[in-house]
C-alpha cells in the first residue's frame, strides 16, 4: 500500500476546491498503476474510490421479497476456512426411586449426547468494468455502473434464500423444507387439517371451509406444537403464502362482521396477537406434499399449507461462517474483474420439534 496526495473535487461542479486529501491505495490498485494498466496514481485513485464506493451501496440494496434472512436468525461463527459445522445435542436420563434406608444401587442420573454435522459451501459469482467503461466515467465525472453490482448482490441473496428453504441434497446442504434425505428437517411434524363439515374430506380454505372453521385450523395447529412439546416451544410465527395470507386478511369473519378472519384470531389466540406474525413468503405457494410422507415440491406445483413455527435462534438459525466479500480487483484481458463469494452452511435446524407444518388448505 502506499498514501499518496489527491486534490478535493466540488461535488457539483466537479472542479477542485484548492484542497487536498491523503488516500493509501491498496495493494490490488497499487499493482494495476505499477504494470501500467491504470495510468499514474490519479486513475488508481479514482477507481479505489468508484469501487469502494460501489461496494458500500451494493449492501445497502433491499430485496423485500427474499424473506429467508428476514425469518430466521443469522449465525456466522466460524470463519472462512471452516468445511463442516459441528453441535452437539445433550439429553438427559436417569430416575429416581424408592429405596430403603441402606440400599447401595442408587439409580444413577447421566446424560446423552448426539453430534450432528452440517457441510460449508462456497457460494460466488462476479461482476467487471471494462477500461473503455473506467475512462469514460473518469470524463464524465459519472459514477461506474451500480446496477452491475447490485445484480451480482441479488443473485447471491436469490441462491442464500433458495437453500434456506429448500436445501441442496448434493452438496448436503439442508433448508426448512429439504436437503439431505435424513436431515433434520425431514423429522418436522406434518399434519393433514380437520376436514369441512357435512361429512366430506374437503379442506381447501375459500372454497370448502367455512370462516368457523379456518379459525378452528389455526387455533389447533398453534396448540399442537404448545400440547405436542408440553409447552417447551411456543408458536410465535406462521409461514404461509401471500394468497393464503391475503385471503385471512380480506375475508370477513362472518356476513355480519367487519372483522377479518385474521383479525379475529389475532385477538383471540394466547400465541399469535398480530398480522406481522403471519409471514408471506412466495415460496410457499403449492409446496406442501398432498399426503402426509410426500415431498415438499419446491415448484410450487403441489398444495397449499403453512407452517407453525417457534422462532428462537437456540432453535433454528442460518449458518454463514464467512459473509458476502468482494475480492481484490483482477484485471483479465480488457476488463477489470472483482469477484465475491462467502462460505455458506444453510439452515441449522437445531430443534425440528419448533417446526410443524399443516398440509391441504
Amino acid at each position: 500500500m502506499k498514501t499518496v496526495n489527491v486534490a478535493i473535487l466540488d461535488e457539483a461542479t466537479r472542479a477542485p476546491t484548492g484542497e487536498m486529501e491523503e488516500v493509501v491505495m491498496t495493494d490490488a490498485i497499487c499493482a494495476l498503476v505499477d504494470q501500467g494498466i491504470l495510468v499514474g496514481d490519479d486513475a488508481g485513485i479514482f477507481f479505489q474510490r468508484q469501487l469502494e464506493y460501489i461496494q458500500a451501496q451494493s449492501y445497502d440494496v433491499l430485496y423485500p421479497d427474499l424473506m429467508a434472512r428476514e425469518v430466521f436468525a443469522l449465525n456466522t461463527e466460524g470463519g472462512e476456512g471452516i468445511n463442516s459445522i459441528t453441535y452437539r445435542s445433550y439429553d438427559k436420563r436417569g430416575e429416581t426411586a424408592i429405596i430403603a434406608g441402606k440400599a447401595t444401587d442408587l439409580p444413577r442420573g447421566d446424560i446423552d449426547g448426539k453430534e450432528y454435522t452440517i457441510s460449508v459451501r462456497t457460494l460466488g459469482n462476479a461482476y467487471g468494468y471494462s477500461r473503455q467503461e473506467l475512462a469514460a466515467s473518469r470524463l464524465t465525472g459519472l459514477p461506474l455502473e451500480q446496477r452491475k453490482v447490485d445484480a451480482t448482490r441479488r443473485s447471491y441473496e436469490e441462491k442464500v434464500n433458495q437453500l434456506v428453504w429448500f436445501g441442496d441434497a448434493q452438496t448436503s446442504l439442508n433448508g426448512l423444507f429439504g436437503g439431505v434425505a435424513d436431515g433434520p428437517w425431514s423429522t418436522c411434524t406434518v399434519s393433514d387439517v380437520a376436514a369441512a363439515a357435512g361429512g366430506s374430506n374437503a379442506t381447501e380454505w375459500g372454497v370448502d371451509k367455512t370462516p368457523d372453521e379456518v379459525i378452528a385450523d389455526l387455533t389447533s395447529a398453534v396448540a399442537k406444537m404448545y400440547v405436542d412439546t408440553k409447552k417447551l416451544f411456543r408458536p410465535s410465527t406462521i409461514l404461509i403464502s401471500v394468497e393464503k395470507k391475503m385471503f385471512l386478511m380480506n375475508t370477513p369473519r362472518s356476513i355480519h362482521s367487519d372483522v377479518s378472519i385474521m383479525d379475529w384470531f389475532c385477538a383471540n389466540n394466547m400465541f399469535i396477537n398480530s398480522p406481522s406474525q403471519f409471514q408471506d413468503i412466495n415460496e410457499l405457494a403449492g409446496i406442501y406434499p398432498a399426503t402426509i410422507g410426500g415431498a415438499f415440491d419446491a415448484t410450487g406445483a403441489s398444495v397449499e399449507g403453512f407452517t407453525v413455527v417457534a422462532e428462537s435462534a437456540d432453535n433454528m438459525r442460518i449458518r454463514e461462517p464467512f459473509p458476502y466479500v468482494h475480492l481484490p480487483v483482477q484485471y483479465k484481458g480488457l476488463e477489470f474483474e472483482v469477484n465475491c463469494y462467502g462460505r455458506f452452511a444453510g439452515l441449522e435446524l437445531i430443534r425440528p420439534a419448533a417446526v410443524q407444518h399443516f398440509i391441504n388448505v
